[in-house]
C-alpha cells in the first residue's frame, strides 16, 4: 500500500509517519532527498533557480525513486511517502499554472499512491512550530505563500487528484489525537 502525508511545514508529517512506521513496520521516503544537493541549496537560500526548473527538478527527484518504491509494493510492504508529487504541485506555484502543473504530473505516469493524508493546519501554526525547531526556510518564513500552498493542498484534496482515497486530518490537535485519527484509517 502506498501511502502520501502531505501538508504544509510544521503539520506533524515527520513525527506521525515515524509513529505509524513503527505500527505498519513500513518504508519511508522523504522528498526531497537529502541526497539532492541542489533542492537543498535551494531551500536553505543558498541558491537561486529559475521556478519552472525547480518544479521539474521537484518532480525528477521523485522520478527517481519509482522502482524501488515498485518493489517494495510488490514485496506487500506498507510504503509512506513524506511529500510526494502534491507537495510539487502546492509548492511551485510559481512555476507552472495550477491546471499545467497537473497535466505535467499526470503524463509522468507516476506511481499513483492507495491514500493521501492531508495533515491540515494554518500558515500561522506552521511558523509558530517551525520557528522552534530551527531557521525557517525560503517556504517557511513566508506567511502569505504559506497560506497559499494550504489552499492548493485543499483544492487538490477536494478534487481527489489522482487518487479517490485523499483523508484531512485537523493536525492543530495534539500528536496522541492526530496518530488516534490515523490509525481509525488502518482499522
Amino acid at each position: 500500500m502506498l501511502i502520501v502525508f502531505e501538508g504544509i511545514d510544521g503539520c506533524g508529517k515527520e513525527t506521525q509517519i515515524k509513529l505509524l512506521k513503527e505500527k505498519l513496520g513500513a518504508v519511508v521516503l522523504k522528498y526531497p532527498t537529502k541526497n539532492n544537493r541542489t533542492l537543498n541549496d535551494y531551500l536553505e537560500k543558498k541558491i537561486s533557480i529559475d521556478p519552472k526548473a525547480l518544479f521539474l527538478l521537484f518532480l525528477d527527484d521523485i522520478t527517481e525513486d519509482q522502482k524501488s518504491i515498485k518493489k517494495a509494493l510488490a514485496e506487500n510492504k506498507y510504503v509512506i511517502l513524506d511529500r510526494y508529487i502534491f507537495s510539487t504541485i502546492a509548492y511551485e506555484l510559481d512555476s507552472f499554472s495550477y491546471s499545467e502543473a497537473k497535466q505535467i504530473v499526470e503524463k509522468k505516469n507516476l506511481l499513483k499512491p492507495d491514500m493521501v493524508i492531508l495533515l491540515d493546519i494554518d500558515e500561522k501554526t506552521s511558523q509558530e512550530r517551525k520557528s522552534k525547531q530551527k531557521k525557517l526556510d525560503r517556504y517557511e518564513e513566508n506567511a502569505e505563500y504559506l497560506k497559499k500552498v494550504r489552499n492548493v493542498f485543499l483544492k487538490l484534496f477536494e478534487e481527489r487528484f489522482l487518487t479517490p482515497s485523499w483523508h484531512k486530518i485537523d493536525a492543530r490537535k495534539d500528536i496522541a489525537s492526530v496518530q488516534a485519527d490515523l490509525v481509525q484509517l488502518f482499522m
